[in-house]
């Protein structure tokens, strides 16, 4: 039976072609935009999603709820990256992606200090956040400017 398994994968992929390539961004597409909408919807939802397993247990004003708040901002911004990249003809840049990914956390740090009240170390981990952002954005503005666009 894996032999049976093992010629049928080998002909998909050998011709049908470019076909694959479409699907493959077919499904990657789908994985980025579920990934945005669960990550915005976890952000901005008053509750979590009940129908989650993974949020299941979950009571409000905890810090495991901020948490989730937080790195829900990941999701988001891994999301849209992932759709970036699809769509994009251009490499997207290592410190574009740690700007995108820091920004969407502190979004979602926002949404969890909004949502699920102040804490001491979420107002704390939010400071250093925005300076991570802050110096984030500085060393990628000063490595934009040292490129050398006379090739």
């Amino acid at each position: 039976m894996d032999g049976i398994w093992r010629s049928f994968f080998h002909a998909c992929f050998v011709y049908v072609g470019s076909f694959m390539s479409v699907i493959i961004k077919g499904y990657l597409l789908i994985i980025g935009v579920t990934s945005i909408v669960m990550g915005l919807w976890a952000m901005f939802g008053p509750e979590f999603v009940s129908w989650y397993p993974a949020f299941d247990g979950v009571e409000r004003y905890t810090p495991l709820a901020n948490f989730i708040r937080t790195m829900s901002g990941v999701f988001v911004a891994s999301g849209y990256i992932l759709v970036r990249f699809i769509f994009s003809s251009s490499k997207v840049q290592l410190g574009t992606v740690l700007i995108y990914m820091c920004a969407f956390m502190l979004l979602g740090k926002a949404c969890g200090l909004y949502y699920e009240g102040y804490h001491f170390h979420d107002v704390i981990a939010s400071i250093l956040g925005v300076l991570t952002l802050i110096g984030l954005t500085i060393v990628h503005r000063q490595r934009k400017n040292l490129l050398n666009y006379d090739l």
